[in-house]
């Protein structure tokens, strides 16, 4: 039961930013650009992180939830893949 609900927490923590993303299409750009811009640093992941936060509408908390993990990864993840592309 316990998994089921924090399985939803990350669901509905996921919904919510893709909601922000779909009525602020100029966020998904940003988002982007930050992470080009940082991909490289020692610590990418939270100096992306602290960024997103700072930088944009989507807040990220000091203790990082399974859902903000998940959202910095794919982050990651997709300006790897875009940079492989080339």
């Amino acid at each position: 039961m316990a998994s089921e609900l924090n399985q939803q927490r990350i669901i509905d923590e996921f919904l919510r930013c893709f909601r922000k993303m779909l009525m602020e299409p100029e966020l998904s750009a940003e988002l982007v650009r930050i992470a080009k811009e940082h991909i490289n640093e020692p610590n990418a992941y939270q100096v992306i992180a602290d960024a997103v936060s700072s930088q944009t509408t989507i807040k990220i908390q000091e203790e990082h939830t399974d859902a903000d993990r998940m959202f910095i990864n794919l982050l990651i993840d997709t300006v790897k893949s875009d940079s492989n592309l080339y």
